[in-house]
């Protein structure tokens, strides 16, 4: 579908007399049909200048709409806007505002304002509601708007998944990193616990062979019940036999030694 953004410019000024910046909007508008677009934006401008203050009216109104349209050729839709607008305040006329309004809604989807050129359009249509330009490029802009909206609508639910997708993706990897630490743990703990029992186990063996040597070596310092009783057997035969001396040494008679 192609758009009819062809502006509506005011190419003669027909008030009688040069004054007032008619002689100026008539310069511009020659310079206009030229293509010479910012020689006509300065001319349009020395005839808004040439009125010491603001007056509404058909010539200031032309002025401000030509010098947006001039503007709107170059490219400089920024400053195209405000002079549409004023152009529109200040007209007099029912015809003066239709070619204001529709020349800011066309200005307006240039910019990519699509939702203020709709309200220019439809205050295009409600001053001339026959105003089939206004009407193609109303419904133009109106799907092209739907459109964007429709897109953005998607390009948000894309975006959403994928942020949920990689926000499970991310749990998933926590997850899986979580499982891996508490295994590395568990197998820490049972590593350690077989290092323990092994140790302990060590240490009963270690016991066990130092209480065995302890009990095949005989202390130095104790003596068996065999050896006891060899011993006890000996002292009373000593005791026999010294006994047996004493009485043999009763029995024999003493020498008397004489005195000489």
């Amino acid at each position: 579908m192609l758009t009819r953004y062809s502006l509506v410019v005011l190419l003669l000024f027909t008030t009688a007399g040069d004054g007032d910046g008619k002689k100026d909007g008539r310069r511009g508008n020659a310079l206009f049909q030229q293509e010479l677009y910012e020689e006509a934006a300065t001319a349009y401008r020395a005839g808004l200048a040439a009125y010491a203050e603001p007056a509404p009216g058909p010539v200031y109104a032309g002025l401000l709409n030509n010098l947006g349209a001039a503007l709107y050729r170059q490219g400089n839709f920024k400053e195209a806007q405000p002079a549409f607008n004023e152009a529109m305040a200040m007209t007099a006329s029912n015809a003066g505002f239709v070619r204001a309004a529709y020349n800011a809604g066309n200005n307006a989807t240039k910019a990519e304002n699509l939702e203020g050129a709709l309200d220019f359009y439809k205050k295009t249509l409600l001053a001339d509601p026959n105003n089939e330009d206004a009407k193609f490029n109303y419904e133009f802009v109106k799907r092209k708007l739907d459109q964007q909206q429709q897109d953005q609508q998607q390009s948000n639910q894309q975006n959403q998944d994928q942020q949920q997708q990689d926000q499970q993706q991310q749990q998933d990897q926590q997850n899986q990193d979580q499982q891996q630490q508490d295994q590395q743990e568990q197998d820490q703990q049972q590593q350690d616990q077989q290092n323990q029992d092994q140790q302990q186990q060590d240490q009963q063996e270690q016991q066990d062979q130092e209480e065995q040597q302890q009990e095949q070596e005989p202390d130095p310092d104790q003596i068996s019940q065999e050896e006891a009783a060899r011993i006890l057997q000996a002292l009373e035969n000593d005791e026999e036999q010294l006994l047996r001396q004493v009485q043999k040494m009763k029995t024999r008679p003493r020498r008397v030694e004489k005195d000489w």
